[in-house]
């Protein structure tokens, strides 16, 4: 009995289909590292000795993610992460005057680190887009040139939105946008209620 090329073709094709769908299916799953850098907007309010103060500033900022993400459905992944910033950004000066003179507190937001959830939808094989919600601690460093340093812990919720792309079947890069929104503290007769915008371009290798 004779095979045509074509025969033999279509069946290896047909063959090989589930493997090529576990292919797809397996992009934006499993362990993951990665590195991001760009722009986060610190905002801080100020209450009790600096009531009705306010600062904010725009710095640079790097970041480790470490995440494992597993399947929901054939289109639906979800990852479950965390994040620690690798530097302090700067939140802005604030001037005053008490009894005794003029002094400045240059402040800086700093060991900011997350626990996520982030669910996503994959646009073919390549792509995903998601969200991101999830809890925040990071403290305020309050530089007063007054009475020395101190600092503030926060903590909060954050949510964001963001899109992958596989370039590789290990290498992934992501674009991502977010919000923290952080709770008033109190240290040194000074109250401090931070917020944070940000966004972030990672390399991850999963």
């Amino acid at each position: 009995m004779k095979i045509s090329t074509l025969s033999v073709i279509t069946g290896i094709s047909l063959a090989l289909l589930p493997v090529t769908l576990v292919r797809a299916e397996g992009n934006f799953t499993g362990a993951s590292v990665a590195i991001g850098a760009g722009a986060v907007r610190n905002h801080i309010e100020y209450g009790e000795f600096l009531d009705g103060e306010s600062t904010s500033h725009t710095a640079v900022v790097g970041r480790v993610d470490l995440s494992y993400g597993f399947n929901l459905a054939p289109r639906w992944v979800a990852n479950i992460g965390a994040t620690y910033d690798l530097n302090k950004t700067d939140a802005g000066t604030v001037h005053f005057t008490d009894y005794a003179g003029s002094f400045d507190s240059v402040n800086k937001l700093k060991d900011h680190l997350s626990i996520y959830v982030a669910p996503g939808y994959r646009f073919g094989s390549d792509w995903l887009g998601y969200a991101k919600l999830g809890w925040h601690s990071a403290k305020v460093e309050l530089n007063d040139g007054e009475i020395g340093r101190y600092e503030t812990r926060h903590s909060g919720f954050g949510y964001g939105l963001g899109v992958a792309t596989a370039l590789t079947p290990h290498v992934e890069l992501r674009l991502e946008i977010g919000r923290v929104d952080f709770n008033r503290n109190e240290s040194e007769d000074t109250t401090a209620k931070p917020d944070q915008t940000d966004a972030l371009v990672y390399i991850g290798y999963r």
